[in-house]
């Protein structure tokens, strides 16, 4: 589904169900509307593959991919390249800008430039099945 697709159809999606629902990403992955406020976005742990999903709301400029580690502890990180802005994309091991080319790991550390700086990481909160990132300061 196409992302602008989905945001529009976000709202209504929401009023269906309070709860994660999904579809999928042009990527493959899975697009999950988190219940609360965009500076605190909940999912159900479940409802997360361990390839990772985005996290979306309508009032959100760019996603919040979460992606469990070996482990099973969440990652959330800003998919806004500090290079110029664009959203990259996970692939494998790595997240890949498309404007220019920068590469970030799954912890957001840069890989290779032009960008300089790692990607925005949030903290998640972990309460009994749900994740909570906690994405204060969500650039929109």
């Amino acid at each position: 589904m196409d992302r602008r697709v989905f945001l529009r159809a976000l709202p209504v999606l929401s009023a269906v169900s309070a709860g994660a629902l999904s579809s999928t990403a042009c990527a493959g992955l899975t697009y999950l509307a988190p219940v609360g406020t965009a500076g605190r976005l909940t999912v159900r742990a479940a409802d997360v593959p361990h390839d990772g999903a985005l996290l979306q709301r309508p009032d959100m400029a760019h996603p919040i991919w979460v992606r469990p580690d070996a482990a099973g502890v969440p990652t959330a990180l800003l998919l806004r390249c500090t290079h110029r802005g664009c959203q990259p994309d996970p692939v494998g091991d790595r997240l890949v800008c498309p404007c220019h080319g920068s590469e970030f790991d799954t912890s957001g550390a840069v890989l290779s430039g032009p960008a300089e700086t790692a990607l925005t990481r949030y903290p998640v909160e972990i309460e009994g099945d749900r994740w909570t990132v906690v994405a204060t300061g969500l650039d929109r």
